[in-house]
């Protein structure tokens, strides 16, 4: 009775679990519902793609709206990347988008008049999905007057998942728990559900389960995911007959330790049960018995079960040891800041030896070494494990004042507005002299207690320098410049973590502390994120093979910390540490060109965005201007002066102004390099980019300008009128032409082509 009951109420909490977890489990629709937004000022940008889920051959539409709430027009620029697999209707789009067919990616240039809203639908096919990862997302960048906003659209494209063998994993019998399985696999969120057609449903991937009677069970399991659903059956057989299974809580106990043994029978009741602990004791009809062994040794246990349809046996061996003898050896006084040095003793076969230093912090292995941050009294306590037991010694310590040292920064202070000195020379390499090249154990720092107050990026310039300390390497100095480009990056990633080292801008750590001021050079930099305390993020960095050389290098005397707190971004804490060195010369900025990218091809009206880096501030006068070059040509596209983020600049123009000086309509596609060129106000060119190849063909949709045929001058011959005796009149004084003007085109009889009024002449 015994039996049947604890089966009974594992069976109801199973099912509770079941429909609990089934209750808390989002759907695919509130998971995905393809919609988001973005607000800049007046402006708002809305994103929806229906449906937002999505298999090979779906059809979807994406609707992208933006919405001018105020009076006068605004002209924004508007960015949506798409994932890949998507197979777009790019004819749709409207005037002013341009589809880069390479990178799936849409620029937007709308004209949206005050009070309204200008949109348009795209319908695209679902062509190929990732497996893996089949969570996708449909960004946005609404920029407008150097704000920006960027929302996700996020959608699932997928397929439906597969199931293959459903089985049960061991002989089914009454009463006696058995773990069902299903070979799953397709993409996730994976939602499996098992119905054993005896009212129970269970939504869990293997779940142990008991019956209570013999017979033929009819479990069926669905396999649900965004892309669809599928249902597999199997039939399992309970038999009636007995078999006997236990387990001991602890097959290694020490001896006079209680071993409790859990009884994982099966068979149909009424059972008999017989135990035999093997060291002369046995107890007859006590379901899951406990003993006490007396002395060590192995023990062979042995239970028995028997039912009117036979008997079973099962058969352990449980291993009694005695408690291992261990003592330690630990100073009864040290100071605080000062190691307190400590070294256990014990016999052959311990396995583990743990210390609790009595302030929270706790160590493994046979020698320990710790430093305390407050006076006090502490129990410090050694335990030895062999397996069988465990042996714990412990010693009080008096820990004296001392001097605890936590290097925190100095009164920030700004440099103004003065020039960067650029070296000429390439740029100086990152040097790394490690005062380490690897770990032999898990590197741990002690927690510090900071004054009330303290700032989070105050708290992780300690722990900077508490772990060089533990090197041997000196403490690093705070600068303001360096946690100016710190403190920026941490914003970044927040908005932006796809490449921690990356600014959403272009801008690699270097250029970053060129943009900020620094006159140093550069030492590397470290990010973080997820972590809620400081102390964690150094640890982990000190742990790193690939961030560790760059804290502990030697030639590093300067650095700046940033960090930020946002609850609305995916892993809330971001760290950002700049390392630099105070003697070393700085990078040398680069005009660096981002797109397009070389080999883009266009038409004489597409809109394309030019974008380039350029880490420093623009003197007054300055500009930039794009160039297409054809051979030593240079035909300027267009200038800017503003960047749209941070370093990064976009223009964003046709080329057929360009092309009109360049080349004629010839039908094909003439080839040009575009640059990008930073000039002084009286023209000088301070800065070039790369140049990259683009090639433009005459749109098609255009009309070509229809022939005019003008009038034809009568032509003159050589033979002269008849001359008559007139007045000579007096002359007329007419006005001179400007100088600039061009001399008039002689019309003969070809006709010059004269643009129609329909086709305009740009």
């Amino acid at each position: 009775m015994a039996l049947r009951n604890r089966l009974l109420a594992i069976g109801i909490l199973l099912l509770l679990v079941g429909i609990v977890v089934a209750a808390r489990r989002p759907s695919s629709a509130a998971l995905y519902s393809g919609y988001a937004r973005a607000d800049v000022g007046a402006l708002t940008l809305e994103v929806n793609v229906d449906p937002p889920i999505g298999a090979p051959g779906t059809r979807q539409r994406i609707n992208a709206r933006v919405t001018n709430h105020g009076a006068q027009a605004l002209t924004p620029s508007i960015v949506l990347q798409l994932p890949k697999g998507l197979l777009a209707d790019v004819y749709a789009l409207p005037s002013g988008a341009t589809f880069n067919l390479q990178e799936a990616r849409i620029d937007w240039l709308p004209v949206v008049p005050g009070g309204s809203a200008v949109e348009f639908n795209l319908d695209a096919e679902v062509q190929a999905t990732d497996v893996l990862f089949p969570e996708q997302e449909i960004t946005g960048t609404l920029r407008h007057q150097g704000d920006e906003g960027r929302l996700a659209s996020r959608v699932w494209l997928g397929i439906s998942p597969i199931v293959g063998a459903v089985l049960a994993q061991g002989q089914a019998t009454v009463g006696q728990p058995v773990r069902l399985h299903a070979d799953v696999s397709g993409p996730g969120p994976l939602t499996i559900v098992w119905d054993l057609n005896d009212g129970r449903r269970l939504s869990l991937a293997e779940p142990e389960v008991a019956f209570p009677a013999p017979g033929d069970y009819r479990i069926s399991v669905q396999v649900t995911n965004p892309g669809g659903s599928v249902t597999r059956q199997m039939i399992l057989t309970v038999l009636p007959v007995p078999v006997a299974s236990f387990s001991p809580d602890d097959d290694t106990p020490a001896v006079g330790q209680s071993v409790m043994f859990v009884n994982t029978s099966g068979g149909q009741p009424p059972l008999n049960v017989f135990w035999d602990f093997g060291d002369g004791t046995t107890l007859v009809g006590q379901q899951e018995p406990t003993h006490i062994y007396d002395r060590g040794g192995i023990y062979r246990v042995r239970l028995t079960i028997e039912n009117g349809f036979g008997h079973s046996e099962a058969i352990r061996d449980v291993v009694v040891g005695n408690a291992p003898v261990a003592d330690m050896v630990v100073a009864d006084r040290t100071a605080v800041g000062q190691p307190l040095v400590g070294q256990a003793f014990s016999e052959d076969g311990v396995i583990r030896i743990t210390w609790d230093m009595g302030d929270g912090r706790s160590y493994e292995g046979p020698n320990v070494s710790h430093l305390y941050r407050r006076p006090g009294d502490y129990y410090v306590a050694m335990t030895a494990d062999n397996g069988h037991g465990q042996t714990q010694v412990g010693r009080w310590v008096h820990v004296d004042n001392g001097i605890s040292t936590v290097f925190l920064p100095m009164s920030a202070y700004s440099t103004g507005n003065g020039s960067v000195n650029l070296s000429v020379d390439a740029p100086s390499d990152l040097e790394l002299s490690p005062a380490v090249e690897s770990l032999e154990s898990v590197f741990t720092l002690d927690v510090i207690p900071f004054p009330a107050g303290t700032s989070p990026a105050e708290q992780l310039l300690a722990y900077l320098n508490a772990a060089r300390a533990r090197f041997d390497l000196p403490p690093m100095s705070y600068t303001f410049e360096l946690s100016s480009a710190a403190q920026d990056h941490a914003r970044d990633k927040a908005r932006s973590p796809n490449n921690p080292h990356i600014g959403t801008d272009g801008t690699t750590a270097a250029e970053r502390l060129l943009r900020s001021g620094y006159r140093g050079g550069y030492a590397g930099e470290a990010t973080a994120w997820g972590f809620s305390d400081p102390r964690l993020a150094v640890e982990f960095w000190i742990n790193s093979d690939s961030h560790r050389p760059i804290l502990l290098n030697r030639i590093t005397n300067e650095v700046g910390v940033g960090y930020l707190e946002d609850y609305s971004s995916a892993n809330v804490w971001h760290w950002t540490a700049e390392f630099g060195v105070s003697y070393g010369a700085p990078a040398r900025a680069i005009l660096r060109a981002q797109w397009p990218a070389a080999g883009q091809s266009a038409l004489d009206t597409d809109v394309l965005n030019y974008s380039w880096m350029w880490p420093l501030s623009l003197s007054s006068g300055e500009r930039f201007t794009v160039y297409l070059v054809s051979g030593e040509r240079y035909s300027p596209i267009g200038s800017v002066a503003q960047p749209i983020y941070g370093s990064l600049y976009t223009l964003s123009a046709d080329a057929r102004n360009a092309l009109s000086t360049q080349s004629t309509l010839t039908g094909r596609a003439p080839a040009y390099d575009w640059v990008v060129r930073l000039e002084s106000g009286t023209g000088q060119v301070i800065a070039e980019s790369e140049r990259r190849l683009i090639s433009f063909a005459p749109d098609p949709a255009l009309a070509l300008p229809t022939p005019t045929l003008g009038p034809t001058l009568p032509i003159i011959t050589a033979t002269p009128n008849v001359l008559v005796p007139v007045v000579t009149p007096s002359p007329i004084i007419t006005e001179e032409p400007p100088p600039y003007e061009q001399p008039p085109v002689i019309i003969t009889a070809t006709p010059q082509p004269i643009s129609t009024p329909e086709s305009g002449t740009p």
